[in-house]
This record gives structure tokens, sequence and C-alpha cells, in this order.
């Protein structure tokens, strides 16, 4: 498997480490990752959603989480972390996320994401709506398929 590079990634979120996400061995505790990938899931969404008008009734829940851990990380550091859709399902979609030191393309960590677009009135999944769909092929350089 190739090694994540940050122009893989549509859209990159910064984030500053800080002094109390460290454990008593120095380094910033493995839960703490997971924080990471929501600050760029919830980035992403956000940036994905805006004049969606439907977020009140229905939204994206997170289905599955995965974190591979590349290197350990350290106080004080400024990293970011990379997302990007790999598959635009029906009612589906997988976010792909690497994890870098600012200015590298060195991966600390990476992730894969499962996220289902919910109606929460009916307590099911839904189709992903049109306009979400749209900026996300945007954002992705995606074609739409027929």
């Amino acid at each position: 498997m190739r090694e994540p590079n940050r122009s893989d990634y549509a859209h990159i979120t910064p984030i500053k480490v800080k002094w109390g996400e460290m454990d008593s061995l120095g380094h910033v505790n493995n839960t703490v990752f997971f924080r990471y990938s929501e600050d760029g899931r919830i980035d992403y969404i956000h940036r994905v959603t805006e004049g969606d008008d439907t977020q009140t009734s229905a939204g994206p829940i997170l289905a599955d989480l995965q974190c591979s851990f590349r290197h350990q990380l350290r106080f004080p550091a400024d990293i970011e972390i990379g997302t990007r859709v790999s598959r635009l399902g029906r009612s589906s979609l997988d976010l792909e996320q690497a994890l870098f030191w600012a200015e590298s393309d060195e991966a600390i960590a990476v992730y894969k994401n499962v996220i289902v677009w919910f109606d929460f009135g009916a307590q099911t999944s839904m189709r992903i709506p049109e306009p979400v769909r749209e900026q996300i092929r945007r954002l992705e350089y995606i074609a739409p398929q027929e």
C-alpha cells in the first residue's frame, strides 16, 4: 500500500497539539488521535453541507472508524489532517484521512471512515442529498455517475 501524500487530500484542517493531550509517557495519547480525525471529518462535512437545509432532520453519522498509527506525536507540534472521499455511494461515503506534521508529507496516522446519511425522524439511512453530492464532486473532482 502506497504511503499517503498531502497532495492526495482535497481538504486540509490545521490542528495544534495541546499540552493536556499527552499521557504519562510524554506522547499524545492514542485516544486523542480519534479527536483529530473528528476535527477533520467535521470540518470536511461542514464544507460540503453549506446551504443544505436538511441538516436538522437528516445528516451524517459515523458508522465505522479505523486508525493506523505510524509515529509517536509529542507536544508542541503543529499538525494537519487531510480528508478526502474515496467512495461516494447512495447513502454512504468512505472518507480517508491522514495526519501529517505541518509542512510535511510524512504521515503520523492514517484513517478510514464510513459515513452514513441518516434520517433522524425515520431512524433509517437515506440518499445523500444532491446538493451535498454536488459539493463533494466539486471538491474532489469526481465526475457524476449516470
